[in-house]
C-alpha cells in the first residue's frame, strides 16, 4: 500500500448499505443497528488498510464472519442484557426516592392507611386492587399505543425505550398482595396482625412499583434515552 496515499473510507452510501445489512439480519433496534454498523464499518476500513483494492461487499462478508455462526444474534441478546439490567437499576433508583425523607413519611402513612383498611374495612382493600389493575391496564394500553405511534413517525426502535415501556406490566403487583389477602387467618390473633402488616407493606411496595413502572419511567424515558445515546437528540428532535 502506498503510504502517502489516504487510506479508503466509508461513504455515506455504504454506511446506509451497513445498516440495511444488520435489519437484513434480524437486528431491529436503531441502536443496536448503529453500534453494529459503526462495528462493520472500523473493520472494513482496517481491512482496507492492508488490502485497498479489496470489493466492499467482499470485505462486508468478511467482517461479518468473525461474528460466527450465530451472527448478531449473541451481541443483540448481550445488549438486551444489559439494557434490561439498567432498567431495574432506573426502576430501584426511582423506588429508593420513596424510602428518603420526606417521600419515606407518605410511604409509611400508606402502609398504615392500608392496615387500617384491611383490618377495619376488608372490602375496600379489593376495591383498592380493582382500581389498581383498571388503572394500571389503562396506562399500560396507553403507553403501548403511544410507543407504537412514535415508532411508526420515526421508523426507529429503540432498544432501552421498548424495554422501558415492554416491562411496565403489573402482574406482581396484583398477584402478591391477593395471595396474601387470601392466606390471613380469621380471628384476633398475632397472626393475623403480623399477616396484615406484611400484607399492607406488600401492597404498597406493589403500588409504587406499579407506578413507578408505568407513569414515572415512561414519562422520563427521553431524558434516559438522551442520556444513554447521544445521537438521540439529533435523531428524534
Amino acid at each position: 500500500m502506498d503510504k502517502n496515499k489516504e487510506p479508503k473510507k466509508i461513504t455515506a452510501a455504504q454506511m446506509e448499505r451497513l445498516f440495511r445489512f444488520t435489519r437484513e439480519h434480524f437486528v431491529e433496534h436503531y441502536d443496536l443497528q448503529s453500534e453494529l454498523a459503526d462495528h462493520l464499518a472500523n473493520a472494513i476500513e482496517e481491512r482496507w488498510e492492508q488490502n485497498p483494492e479489496q470489493d466492499f461487499e467482499e470485505a462486508l462478508q468478511a467482517a461479518f464472519k468473525k461474528f460466527g455462526v450465530f451472527g448478531f444474534s449473541e451481541i443483540v441478546d448481550k445488549r438486551q442484557k444489559v439494557l434490561t439490567k439498567k432498567y431495574y437499576k432506573l426502576l430501584w433508583g426511582y423506588f429508593k426516592n420513596f424510602l428518603r425523607l420526606p417521600q419515606v413519611l407518605g410511604t409509611i402513612s400508606a402502609v398504615l392507611l392500608v392496615y387500617a383498611i384491611v383490618k377495619y374495612i376488608p372490602i375496600l382493600y379489593l376495591i383498592l386492587v380493582i382500581v389498581f389493575t383498571v388503572v394500571g391496564f389503562r396506562a399500560l394500553i396507553k403507553n403501548t399505543k403511544a410507543y407504537k405511534r412514535k415508532k411508526d413517525q420515526t421508523g426507529r426502535k429503540w432498544l432501552l425505550e421498548e424495554i422501558i415501556i415492554g416491562s411496565s406490566g403489573f402482574l406482581p403487583p396484583l398477584y402478591i398482595p391477593f395471595q396474601f389477602y387470601l392466606q390471613t387467618p380469621i380471628g384476633e390473633t398475632p397472626e393475623k396482625t403480623a399477616h396484615i402488616w406484611l400484607l399492607s407493606v406488600a401492597l404498597v411496595v406493589c403500588f409504587l412499583y406499579g407506578y413507578i413502572s408505568l407513569f414515572l419511567l415512561p414519562a422520563k424515558a427521553e431524558k434516559h434515552l438522551k442520556e444513554t445515546y447521544p445521537e438521540y437528540s439529533i435523531i428524534e428532535e
